[in-house]
């Protein structure tokens, strides 16, 4: 099962941990990245995924930073309109550009992942995210879901074509987020042609069991998202009318062993399967005042500490 490196689990941090992602622009609270890189190799991190492309600078100088540090380039998120048959050409075009990115700029033997995932953009899906198996109305007709599954198969045979292994990152606010959204998914698709990205965090808040996810998906699982969840804090939200951003915003993902994800299990379950491959440490949040680089340093210090603490 996954895909073997040497053998072995390795960590790999996320900039969107540090509060940097595509929803967040250039908040001025937000490290650069030469101190984040600093961060993730200090608090024991052996590689980072990709963040927003160009955030680590362009492929010679992100290949220099993350060699000088030791760090591996894991994977690149990569948000495209699959059910948009409008949209997919331009997004497959700036795909390859971060393919071509990818290629350019990593610092070692390690092939980053390409990781897909339908983007969280449609105001209706963003709305009621948290809760879509009471929102119906939201899921994907017959028609654009051929047109999503097929979109997503046309992007993973890019990232083929270029060397890259792609999985499928299910995600909150997407077309892929509740449990019977990720089973119709995964089931519609040619795994052997893409994977599943395991997001512990994001399955849990569209109400999937990661446990049963890995049960079922093991096979394909070929990329791992450590993150815990804030189930009451997530109930909170929906019950009084906010969505997606309000529950990142309040900190639905939350410290590794401070939310209700039951990480224990789902990591004894991944030692019982004899996973191989990358785990990457995520905490999707937004920077906030208090985010100092001390106080950032000892938050991704912890998370990684918790990790090790259960055999990672």
């Amino acid at each position: 099962m996954g895909s073997r490196h040497d053998g072995t689990i390795r960590i790999a941090a996320a900039p969107v941990s540090w509060g940097v992602f595509e929803q967040t622009g250039d908040d001025p609270r937000q490290l650069g990245p030469e101190q984040m890189l600093d961060q993730m190799a200090q608090a024991g991190y052996a590689g980072t995924e990709l963040g927003p492309p160009g955030f680590f600078g362009e492929a010679p100088v992100m290949k220099e930073r993350l060699a000088a540090r030791g760090l591996s380039m894991v994977g690149a998120f990569l948000p495209l309109r699959f059910s948009r048959a409008e949209h997919i050409g331009a997004d497959l075009e700036w795909m390859n550009g971060v393919l071509d990115l990818l290629e350019a700029g990593r610092p070692d033997e390690v092939m980053p992942k390409a990781v897909l995932a339908d983007a969280s953009v449609e105001p209706q899906r963003m709305r009621w995210a948290g809760q879509i198996d009471a929102h119906p109305e939201v899921a994907l007709s017959g028609d654009r879901f051929a047109v999503f599954i097929d979109n997503i198969q046309r992007a993973a045979e890019l990232a083929h074509s270029r060397g890259f292994d792609p999985v499928l990152h299910f995600h909150a606010g997407s077309y892929c987020e509740s449990s019977s959204e990720i089973h119709r998914v995964y089931d519609a698709l040619d795994l052997d042609l893409v994977g599943m990205c395991l997001d512990t965090g994001h399955a849990l808040f569209g109400g999937a069991d990661p446990l049963e996810l890995l049960e079922t998906y093991g096979h394909a699982v070929r990329l791992v998202h450590v993150k815990d969840c804030d189930l009451e804090l997530l109930a909170e939200v929906c019950r009084s009318g906010g969505g997606m951003t309000e529950a990142w915003d309040r900190g639905v993902f939350c410290e590794l062993g401070q939310g209700t994800a039951g990480l224990e299990v789902f990591l004894e379950a991944l030692k019982v399967r004899e996973y191989a491959g990358w785990i990457t440490v995520e905490q999707d949040r937004f920077v906030k005042d208090g985010d100092t680089p001390e106080a950032l340093l000892a938050l991704h210090t912890r998370n990684r500490e918790w990790l090790a603490g259960h055999g990672f």
